[in-house]
């Protein structure tokens, strides 16, 4: 039988391999990837599930699915022209992706499919810290965070526990690690860019360390997300992970923002143990 091994929340900034790259193991975001790649390698995962948002690359405002499953066996990236990163070729698990695109939709969500994809850096940028060799088959699963109306948070988590309903059932015997990767407080290119709502940023900080995830999903609307910049919303892909990990044990939850003389963005770098 497969099992939920681990459960990781990271960043996926584009610029932080050429942060690593020009400050060495000594730069925060390489001691706080290098802090979570261990967890992942103690855990020695088979698969990853990857919750993650397209930046435009593969999907577009004429094709914008609210979730949608990945069943490619192989995709590279990233293909965003400014990447401060090589481009990976990644192996993808099209019999568990087509399998869970089956049960999904059996089980109440009208799942889109995308049999080939362009990977960007919200996908890549984790990979690279975290298994470099590009050595664990991936199935990305996508959520329209980026773009209003946003997906409601409760139906992100319910997303989650489907998938960990997937997961138990499955027959494969692949040990896998479920990441969630996004940023709390961040405006891109709009009126906001450079500030923080750090009141938004330490009430989800405060929630994820509690564990109250119920009330976290219950804050978590729209106007909200929307308020702390406008990435605000891949809040949800987190959501979703805590949704695939059901009870589970906080390992730690390491808090990543700007200095607040140069507000730029927050998030954090986190990682729990499913309970059974």
């Amino acid at each position: 039988m497969a099992e939920l091994v681990i459960g990781i929340g990271v960043p996926h900034t584009p610029f932080f391999p050429g942060i690593a790259k020009a400050q060495g193991t000594t730069a925060q975001v390489t001691v706080l990837f290098d802090q979570v790649r261990r967890e992942l390698e103690a855990a020695a995962p088979d698969l990853i599930l990857m919750f993650t948002a397209d930046h435009f690359v593969s999907f577009f405002f004429n094709n914008m699915p609210t979730f949608s499953i990945s069943t490619f066996a192989r995709a590279d990236g990233p293909h965003e022209l400014s990447r401060m990163m090589p481009q990976y070729s990644v192996r993808g698990h099209p019999l568990f992706a087509q399998g869970l695109l089956r049960y999904g939709i059996e089980n109440g969500f009208d799942l889109a499919c995308a049999e080939e994809m362009k990977l960007d850096h919200a996908a890549m940028v984790p990979l690279h810290f975290l298994t470099p060799r590009m050595n664990v088959p991936v199935v990305p699963i996508y959520i329209k965070a980026l773009v209003e109306p946003l997906p409601r948070a409760e139906r992100c988590f319910a997303l989650g526990q489907m998938i960990r309903n997937y997961i138990d059932n499955w027959q494969g015997a692949e040990r896998i690690v479920a990441i969630g990767s996004g940023s709390f407080s961040l405006e891109v290119g709009g009126p906001r860019m450079g500030q923080i709502n750090r009141q938004w940023y330490e009430f989800v900080l405060e929630r994820l360390r509690n564990g109250e995830t119920e009330q976290l999903v219950r804050a978590a609307t729209e106007q909200a997300m929307l308020a702390a910049g406008n990435t605000g919303g891949e809040l949800l892909l987190w959501l979703a992970l805590l949704g695939t990990l059901g009870r589970c044990e906080l390992k730690f939850i390491e808090p990543h923002a700007s200095p607040p003389d140069a507000p730029r963005d927050a998030h954090a770098f986190a990682a729990w143990n499913p309970v059974s």
